[in-house]
């Protein structure tokens, strides 16, 4: 993106029939106390309940803090996700959707002040508390909800130094917490070509690649688990045989070639959250939980016997 910026930060939130919640993820965001100058991009894919005249009554409020993209046709999270990106101008990039909220003044300050003080890292990103609206009768949406939780950290494994082996494992970075450097991104733009569902999971493998993120053990943001969220609109089946074809692609990468042992893993646990699903064995499933459980074995196997050989030749 060039080195020379225009601000420090752009921020994005974007929306689809958020009435209801749109409010409060401005607001928290416009009540961050920052040192850095930043810009709020509104990006609204054509709402049709009222949201688009709530971002017009706070970009007539902020205009030097907003910039207002309203749409009349509905492309989907991924379109207008590279439009955020290709009007993005400024040394750092965070997002949040219009359903969740920042919850602590300072996040921003202490992200970026992390960023500019250790350029070694890719990202930055903390916990979040789980806000949930779901009950048992909503069916597909209970049965994915999170309701069950009250913090991501609760059923994703962090480290100080998060890495992107940990990053295939499944560890979700809440999306609304992440903040990263903004560098050339064409590539992954241009050749994307999957679902909406767990794009900001892909994207973060992509960011990652070559370098690492930094986590704050604090909680400085909510997401809201609501039946109308795009991933409680879809099967369980389709969301996680979507998570092993985004596997399968980055497999194919030369960075995350070294990584096979760990790509193979996630996948054989994909598979198995498909084989034992519903209380009932599949066992299409199972037999390729078990292939690639294997085929994650004898990598790692073959990876530990070169390294011994290695030190016998040492000594």
């Amino acid at each position: 993106m060039g080195d020379t910026f225009m601000i420090d930060i752009t921020i994005a939130i974007l929306s689809h029939n958020h009435i209801n919640t749109i409010e409060r993820a401005i607001r928290s965001v416009l009540s961050q106390h920052i040192t850095y100058t930043y810009r709020l991009l509104l990006f609204d894919d054509a709402s049709t309940d009222g949201t688009q005249e709530v971002l017009k009554k706070y970009h007539e409020q902020h205009p030097e803090k907003t910039k207002l993209f309203i749409f009349d046709k509905c492309e989907g999270p991924v379109v207008r996700a590279t439009q955020i990106y290709q009007n993005s101008h400024s040394k750092y990039l965070c997002w949040l959707d219009a359903d969740d909220y920042w919850t602590y003044e300072y996040k921003l300050q202490k992200q970026v002040d992390f960023l500019e003080n250790n350029p070694e890292y890719a990202g930055c990103f903390h916990d979040a508390q789980i806000v949930s609206s779901i009950g048992e009768e909503n069916g597909t949406a209970s049965r994915q909800s999170l309701q069950k939780y009250k913090y991501y950290s609760q059923f994703n494994h962090y480290e100080p130094d998060f890495h992107p082996y940990h990053l295939l494992m499944r560890n979700i970075i809440p999306t609304a917490s992440l903040v990263l450097r903004l560098l050339d991104f064409d590539a992954f733009f241009n050749h994307y070509s999957f679902p909406p569902f767990s794009f900001s999971w892909a994207f973060q493998l992509y960011i990652i690649r070559n370098s690492k993120f930094h986590y704050f053990n604090e909680c400085w943001s909510a997401y809201y688990d609501h039946s109308e969220g795009i991933s409680k609109k879809i099967s369980s089946e389709a969301f996680t045989l979507n998570n092993i074809r985004l596997l399968l692609w980055f497999k194919k990468d030369p960075f995350y070639k070294k990584y096979r042992n760990k790509i193979f893993l996630s996948i054989a646990r994909e598979y198995e959250i498909l084989a034992y699903r519903n209380g009932r064995t599949q066992l299409k499933y199972g037999f390729l939980m078990q292939h690639y459980y294997f085929k994650a074995w004898l990598l790692t196997a073959w990876w530990y016997f070169l390294n011994l050989i290695k030190q016998v030749l040492k000594s």
